[in-house]
């Protein structure tokens, strides 16, 4: 949800002055892009994991304000409810062996966090949704002090012509009416970066576009919200639908939490623009700096641009682009839709197929835009979320300019070659590459996900005890599988 704000209320000259800086900043922009050399550089990855906090019961612990302040760590930071932190994890390069890196990382950091944890009878979690949430842990008592949320939640409640209602239909059916931002933070995601050369965004942002669906409905691991069956990724419904002002269909592809409008046709000033025209400001806070200029040579450095990321940090495409100034500034992609756990293997074989895949296919988006409609690649994506492996898409041919049907597994076989050679690209050492992708295969043969053995395990349990009790042993059951770090479709299916 993005860094503090300092002030609680807006006037209307605070839009209107925000509103001119936002222009100004969206001209210094696209004089920078146009910039020769502007944002050339070797490719690196990031990423944030977000976690959940608990007992020895499953039941959420609200004290992410004592781990943070006692941590004293500046990669870890507060999430939307008490019990949600972030690490901001150490951008690597992407040649070599970039996800055992961004792995050991994640290990030594978690191992840190649970021995801070511990002192209040706690641990971390790494799973998309906590399935043992309660309807307290969704209501506004559980959102952090942090002032950056209550604007956020007051100023989309003002753009609401009726109180919001969130309804999802799986296995079960969820109503929840009158629903507030803080349930947002029953999400915890791995949200990868990657970073890319301006003059090639367009093809690779629509790449990761389309890899999105295979990659969501390989990496699933969000079953159960608030005690019911709902979607395999439960995190990409319930998201979209607390933050959408109006429509929050699938169908809609214009809302705040969306895979965008259309393919990239422009470049990356394409979607900044798009931001800026489409959506009404939430957050109208301005900065004291005031840079305005037509030459960017007679810039120290690239230039801050606060207004129009914050405003374009207020929309949260399942895919975006994120325009950085530090050091000479560049450009990242932002990877949102991918969840939290079950393990660090996983995660970082998620990464590896969804980055391999992103790579593997941008030469063919060229083309694929021309004959595969926006609105099919949206499609994918939430079958992807609602049915994981079953899911069924309309995809593009390897040879010819036309779709084909295609179930989720099937299609994923097919692109365990394509990840390979984007990975191949990005010049990942081989031994990684063969490691990471091993368990995409054996997910696929075993048509295993985070989300389905939860589902597998709870459905045995509930033969001999309640839905709470199932959940919380099959909680207790995968703790302790995800810090073996053994990958999800080794764990053992009985209990």
């Amino acid at each position: 949800m993005g860094e503090n704000v300092q002030h609680s209320h807006f006037s209307e000259e605070d839009h209107q002055k925000f509103s001119r800086k936002l222009k100004e900043n969206l001209d210094l922009l696209e004089l920078l892009l146009s910039t020769p050399g502007f944002g050339k550089g070797s490719t690196s990855l990031g990423a944030e994991l977000e976690l959940d906090v608990i007992d020895s019961s499953g039941q959420t612990r609200w004290i992410n304000d004592k781990l943070v302040n006692f941590a004293k760590d500046p990669q870890l930071t507060f999430e939307v409810n008490q019990y949600n932190v972030e690490y901001n994890l150490s951008p690597v390069p992407a040649a070599g062996r970039p996800f055992t890196r961004i792995g050991r990382e994640i290990s030594s950091k978690f191992k840190q966090l649970n021995t801070l944890a511990k002192k209040y009878d706690a641990r971390a979690i790494m799973i998309g949704i906590l399935p043992t949430l309660e309807e307290r842990d969704i209501g506004q008592q559980a959102t952090t002090e942090c002032n950056r949320y209550y604007v956020l939640a007051e100023e989309l409640e003002k753009l609401r012509s009726k109180p919001n209602r969130v309804e999802i239909n799986g296995l079960d059916k969820l109503v929840i009416n009158n629903a507030k931002l803080s349930a947002e933070g029953a999400n915890t995601s791995f949200q990868l970066h990657l970073r890319t050369n301006p003059d090639e965004f367009s093809d690779v942002f629509n790449a990761a576009q389309l890899a999105s669906a295979p990659a969501l409905a390989i990496s699933t691991n969000s079953p159960f919200f608030l005690q019911r069956r709902l979607w395999e990724e439960t995190r990409i419904p319930l998201f979209k639908q607390l933050i959408e002002i109006h429509d929050s269909s699938q169908a809609d592809t214009n809302g705040r939490a969306s895979m965008g409008s259309d393919w990239v046709k422009e470049g990356v000033f394409e979607l900044f623009r798009k931001s800026v025209e489409k959506y009404p400001v939430l957050i109208p806070e301005c900065t004291d700096k005031n840079i305005k200029t037509t030459r960017i040579s007679r810039l120290k450095s690239a230039p801050e641009l606060a207004e129009l990321r914050l405003h374009h940090g207020s929309i949260w495409h399942w895919n975006r682009a994120i325009y950085d100034p530090h050091g000479s500034g560049h450009i990242r992609i932002e990877l949102r839709a991918l969840p939290s756990g079950p393990s660090v293997i996983d995660m970082m074989a998620n990464a590896a197929f969804l980055l391999g895949l992103t790579k593997g296919l941008q030469k063919r988006m060229t083309k694929i835009p021309g004959y595969m409609p926006f609105k099919q690649m949206n499609s994918n994506f939430y079958q992807a979320a609602q049915f994981g492996l079953d899911a069924t898409f309309d995809w593009p041919k390897a040879s010819g300019r036309s779709l084909q049907r295609i179930t989720a597994a099937s299609l994923i076989e097919e692109l365990i070659p394509v990840a390979e050679d984007g990975l191949q690209q990005l010049q990942v050492k081989q031994d990684e590459i063969d490691n990471l992708l091993a368990c995409i295969k054996g997910r696929v043969e075993k048509k295993m996900t985070g989300a389905r053995w939860q589902l597998a395990i709870v459905k045995q349990l509930e033969s001999k005890m309640s839905r709470k009790e199932a959940l919380q042993k099959m909680i207790s059951l995968y703790l302790e599988l995800s810090d073996s770090n053994k990958p999800v479709h080794q764990w053992p299916l009985t209990c």
